[in-house]
């Protein structure tokens, strides 16, 4: 049998891409180009998020182009991959008064956001943190802005804001009078919510704060779990900026966290009360089956004037119908750009009703805005479902700007905005769609035909397969043969196994 790995020095060339590319890419933009990517470059940005215990068995990287997603039509489109479409997202700070304005060439990822807040915050990183603070773009200041607001766009291509900057006022206009870096992406695989939005609080690398993908196999529960079950933030391993914050303020400083899932908001708002002299912080989240807001009241706290709300209203408002798309119910109306304004009505009652600036103390308010997330899932990039999508966003977040500049005054808050992930296009000829559940089929048919009981879990969007390890042993198979004969798959880039993930770390820059 001819194996990748026999075709892999002839394939190099043809197949890798490079890892940062221009600012810009057009939606199923293949072009190959000389690539500095390569596997062991790879095998470390799977290693930067290894943590055992938590981390699947194998792991897969698709072929650039190709989508591997569930049989769900809400989720066509599925990221996680480390190909440009997937990992080149926005960074953007705005605050004249302390934000240096201009196009900054400068590297950033994930892992320098908190850095750089707490550079304006005046407060050291917990030493968890493996990020920098991005100095060059911080104007030196008399005093501290009295808000920060973070905004992470949840699927939010860069190619976006060149593609529909005309839909995007709001987002152009701060992208040309703030701090704009054009060299920022993703370090790590997979490319998913939960990781980005733990690594983005933290300031530290998957491998160090443990939120490794949006669920993880817990094999002695012989189940996959939530990353945060309960909304309970006990997986989050790592103090985030919102920790570091309030205890250095003993828990003066509002902060406020808020996203339409838990995996988003929870580290956003940090551990709260559920940490060694924590206090009870303000920590919102979404829920799927009533449509309200929702939060842990042994960590966080939920406003009473947010317990009225309900996404009910948005589809009543709409007759159940959007874009020609039923939405009539708490699940369905989430894809959809109407969904954006229950996000941001929350968000904008919140900054009008807690007493944000109220003291010399910073005030922190961070949200995960959802819709180009659930819409680009649905419809792709490319769709006029997402143009309607950013330009609906767009103009509300301009309601939550004002609420803020009206609430702590002109000029004295800073706004940072970037992306969790990117979100690919539609395969292009020569690529295609594939489906969890076939990839372990063809695992079984090939090597545990009888029982079908070799893999435990696999969810495409975290790339990792968990497998049973003793029946691994049974069928006297090692996992770099099965790793083998998922590389020899013409969708598949490659298959890395945990054991050769877990030396990697050491490795890890």
């Amino acid at each position: 049998m001819v194996t990748f790995r026999g075709l892999f020095p002839a394939l190099v060339a043809a197949l890798l891409v490079a890892a940062a590319t221009s600012s810009t890419f057009r939606a199923g933009d293949l072009t190959r180009r000389k690539s500095s990517v390569s596997r062991d470059s790879l095998r470390e940005r799977l290693a930067r998020a290894y943590y055992p215990g938590r981390t699947g068995q194998l792991l897969v990287i698709p072929m650039e182009g190709n989508i591997i997603t569930k049989r769900d039509p809400a989720l066509r489109y599925m990221h996680g991959s480390p190909w440009p479409y997937d990992v080149r997202i926005p960074f953007l700070f705005y605050g004249p008064a302390y934000i240096r304005q201009g196009t900054f060439r400068e590297s950033i990822t994930h892992q320098d956001v908190a850095p750089t807040l707490a550079a304006l915050l005046g407060v050291p990183m917990p030493g968890t943190s493996t990020g920098r603070p991005l100095q060059t773009i911080i104007k030196p200041s008399a005093e501290p802005p009295r808000a920060i607001l973070l905004a992470v766009l949840d699927g939010m291509r860069l190619d976006y804001f060149d593609r529909h900057a005309s839909a995007m006022p709001t987002l152009d206009r701060l992208r040309r009078q703030g701090a704009w870096l054009t060299d920022g992406q993703i370090n790590y695989v997979p490319s998913i919510t939960s990781v980005a939005h733990a690594t983005i609080a933290t300031g530290a690398d998957p491998r160090v704060h443990g939120i490794v993908g949006n669920a993880v196999f817990d094999r002695a529960a012989g189940r996959a779990t939530d990353s945060y079950p309960g909304l309970s933030p006990r997986y989050l391993m790592a103090p985030t900026i919102s920790d570091a914050w309030s205890l250095h303020t003993d828990g003066r400083a509002v902060i406020i966290g808020q996203g339409s899932i838990g995996r988003a908001a929870l580290p956003l708002a940090g551990h709260g009360k559920c940490q060694m002299n924590g206090h009870r912080v303000v920590a919102v989240s979404y829920n799927l089956e009533t449509g309200a807001w929702e939060s842990n009241p042994d960590c966080y706290r939920l406003p009473e004037y947010l317990k009225q709300m309900n996404a009910r209203t948005l589809w009543e408002e709409l007759a159940g119908v959007w874009m020609g798309h039923s939405i009539a119910d708490s699940n369905e109306v989430r894809r959809s750009a109407a969904f954006s304004k229950f996000e941001t009505d929350a968000l904008t009652l919140m900054i009008d009703r807690e007493p944000l600036g109220a003291d010399d103390v910073t005030d922190l308010v961070f949200a995960n805005l959802k819709t180009p997330d659930f819409v680009g899932h649905r419809y792709g990039p490319d769709s006029n479902e997402i143009r309607e999508t950013l330009a609906t966003l767009d103009r509300d977040l301009a309601r939550v700007f004002a609420a803020l500049e009206a609430k702590v005054g002109h000029d004295r808050y800073v706004v940072a905005i970037t992306a969790d992930h990117g979100m690919p296009a539609e395969p292009a000829a020569g690529r295609s769609r594939h489906y969890a559940d076939d990839i372990v089929a063809l695992i079984h048919q090939k090597f545990d035909p009888q029982r079908r009981a070799l893999v435990t879990h696999y969810e495409p969007e975290n790339g990792q397969i968990a497998i049973d390890r003793g029946r691994l042993s049974e069928l006297g198979l090692s996992l770099d043969t099965v790793a083998r004969f998922l590389e020899a798959q013409p969708f598949i880039f490659a298959a890395y196994t945990e054991p050769e993930v877990a030396r990697a770390v050491a490795h890890v820059r």
